[in-house]
């Protein structure tokens, strides 16, 4: 693409802020959400579908996700994020009136469908109409777009299910998305082109991969729904098989030797996908470890969310300083060491003898450390990607952190149904088979170079 191609300076700033701000809205939504499940579990009651209600939205997000990358390919970047907006505003509307935890849940698969159709386009419009020199800053906006969201979500989250109701956790982003549809419809109309290659039969070849890592994920979630004494052979043969079946199907939605951590762009997203699924995995149920075993309230357990999302916005900022991409594979390694270092420090906070507060620290360790590589191993798969694929290239890099992330919180379900209630060990179990995974994610990130495209030293 030639220099010409770029979208204006306004209109890259315009980009800037108004992706940055739907970012934060949905930000504030995983957020909000995530502190405040506990207590909607019991409200509802439903906690055999707390894995499920946390993390359906991720099951349906993957299907999209996969599509929305042909989409955007063949189309342009404009009706995929349209669409995507219009469905996620319906979802949590949904999930606003569920009388039930069911209902709560198919509100938040609708949500999902949404969420997979909106964070491929922007990463393609950064991609596509913002120069490579500049686009570290646009990523690393996006993910310091969790800090105000990380410092107020969880406490206002905590603040509504302890004083107002928890139903106003899912109302508060509908006003705040349609607040910005000036905003968005503005920046759509400065790009240069919002046109595709018009061939959309890319799609079709997706469809069954697509629909069937979904519902395999989906299969996972409905296993991690069971009571512990309903957990029989069947059961552990059950949760392999989906598992199995998610690698077979996902494989052609991916760039070739990605399961295999093959070196270049593959080992780029298997590093996103299991740092996601460790990471989401962990996040999702500390919350309500924090309720559960140290008898925290939702507001003061939202503070492990905030010390995450607070430090991953730092490293996030600290690694715009590594602009080379020989630098960027250095940086993502030290990220992936870090990370692990946060999650194996949390494990111990599983017992009630451990001060809770130290989880705060060990979190932020670990956010830290998913802010220097994230923004880092962005940059760099688009940097070693062919422009007319960044389509490709950016829906891989969301499916990566999708499947990873539902992954994560299914076998988390999984881990913690094992052992009865909510004790110890199964705080201790689950948080500790997560940070194994976790740990791979170093040798991901030691494999992203390829070639010569590492550039000068």
């Amino acid at each position: 693409m030639t220099e010409q191609s770029y979208a204006s300076a306004r209109a890259q700033t315009w980009l800037l802020i108004v992706a940055t701000a739907l970012i934060s809205a949905v930000a504030f939504e995983v957020l909000a959400v995530t502190t405040a499940m506990p207590t909607i579990s019991r409200a509802l009651d439903g906690e055999q579908l707390y894995a499920f209600a946390n993390g359906g939205a991720l099951v349906t997000q993957l299907a999209t996700t996969a599509l929305t990358g042909a989409w955007v390919d063949a189309r342009g970047p404009r009706r995929p994020l349209l669409t995507g907006l219009l469905l996620i505003n319906t979802g949590l509307l949904i999930c606003t009136a569920a009388p039930s935890m069911e209902v709560l849940a198919f509100g938040r698969i609708i949500q999902g469908l949404g969420g997979g159709m909106c964070v491929v386009p922007l990463y393609v419009l950064v991609g596509k109409y913002v120069p490579p020199e500049k686009q570290s800053t646009h990523f690393a906006a996006f993910a310091a777009a969790w800090v105000l969201p990380s410092l107020v979500g969880p406490a206002i989250a905590g603040l509504l299910v302890d004083h107002a109701h928890w139903r106003w956790v899912f109302a508060i982003v509908p006003i705040l998305i349609f607040g910005l549809m000036p905003a968005i419809f503005k920046v759509l109309g400065m790009m240069p082109s919002l046109g595709g290659t018009g061939k959309i039969d890319r799609i079709r070849p997706l469809l069954l991969p697509a629909l069937g890592a979904a519902g395999c994920a989906l299969a996972l979630y409905l296993i991690s729904g069971r009571q512990a004494e309903d957990f029989t052979i069947l059961t552990y043969v059950g949760s392999a098989a989906a598992i199995v079946g998610i690698g077979l199907f996902i494989r052609p939605l991916l760039p070739a030797g990605t399961l295999l951590s093959a070196r270049g762009l593959p080992s780029t997203i298997t590093f996103r996908m299991v740092a996601n699924t460790a990471f989401i995995g962990i996040d999702v149920y500390l919350p309500l470890l924090l309720q559960r075993i140290h008898g925290w309230s939702p507001t003061a357990a939202g503070a492990t969310l905030t010390a995450g999302s607070i430090a991953w916005a730092a490293g996030s900022a600290l690694q715009t300083r590594f602009a080379l991409p020989s630098r960027r594979v250095a940086v993502t390694v030290t990220g992936a060491v870090i990370l692990t270092a946060g999650m194996i420090l949390a494990i111990p906070i599983s017992f009630p003898s451990v001060p809770p507060i130290l989880l705060v620290g060990a979190w932020g360790l670990a956010g830290f450390g998913m802010g220097l590589a994230y923004p880092a191993v962005t940059t760099h798969a688009l940097a070693i990607s062919d422009k007319t694929m960044q389509g490709r290239t950016s829906s891989a890099l969301q499916i990566a952190d999708t499947l990873g992330g539902s992954i994560g919180i299914a076998v988390a379900g999984i881990l913690f149904a094992v052992v009865p209630g909510a004790t110890p060990a199964s705080f201790a179990l689950t948080l500790g088979i997560l940070a194994a995974v976790g740990s791979l994610s170093i040798l991901a990130a030691s494999r992203i170079a390829v070639g010569n495209v590492t550039g000068p030293k």
